[in-house]
């Protein structure tokens, strides 16, 4: 049968319970995860700010989300807090999508900062950490973990088909935002 089962339930908690978050949610693919959080959550009442180096499936949902999609060089920190700057004028929600480890460089996002100027400016933060978790961190948790920012990141989102060896994705958030998923 197809749908929600026990294990995925109890995958679930194990998730929320590694990044410290109130919850997760599963999704059938790591492409289809960032799909599904991103349309889900944004619309064209907001605005999604965009590292250049994200993965391909970023692009993708926050181009079907409908939202006014901003993109900043490749860890430009100044470049970001300009966009930040323009857009606070402009009274929508703003969320900024990075990637923790970058597929194509191999370097890191400066999460550090990105949260400094998340919270400077209103923002949300949301990490692809397909290509961190169990790779970098002190226990494997990811980029947030290497600069220390874990509490600080809204939507941790993930692969299980990377280091996991398995298939599928999974956001982990708070309650709210996993049940609305």
């Amino acid at each position: 049968y197809a749908g929600i089962s026990d294990i995925h339930k109890e995958l679930e908690k194990r998730i929320a319970n590694f990044y410290k978050t109130e919850d997760a949610v599963l999704f059938p693919s790591g492409y289809g995860t960032n799909i599904g959080v991103i349309s889900a959550l944004c619309s064209k009442e907001d605005i999604i700010i965009n590292d250049s180096a994200n993965h391909a499936s970023i692009f993708d949902g926050s181009k079907l989300s409908g939202a006014d999609v901003r993109v900043y060089p490749h860890n430009d920190m100044k470049a970001l807090e300009h966009i930040l700057k323009k857009c606070d004028k402009l009274n929508k929600s703003k969320l900024i999508i990075t990637d923790g480890v970058f597929s194509m460089y191999g370097d890191i996002a400066r999460l550090d900062k990105i949260c400094e100027l998340a919270h400077k400016w209103g923002a949300k933060v949301m990490v692809d950490d397909a290509h961190g978790l169990g790779i970098v961190g002190a226990t494997g948790r990811g980029s947030a973990q290497v600069y220390g920012v874990e509490n600080k990141i809204d939507l941790n989102v993930g692969m299980l088909s990377k280091t996991a060896g398995a298939v599928g994705g999974y956001c982990a958030t708070t309650r709210k935002i996993a049940q609305y998923l």
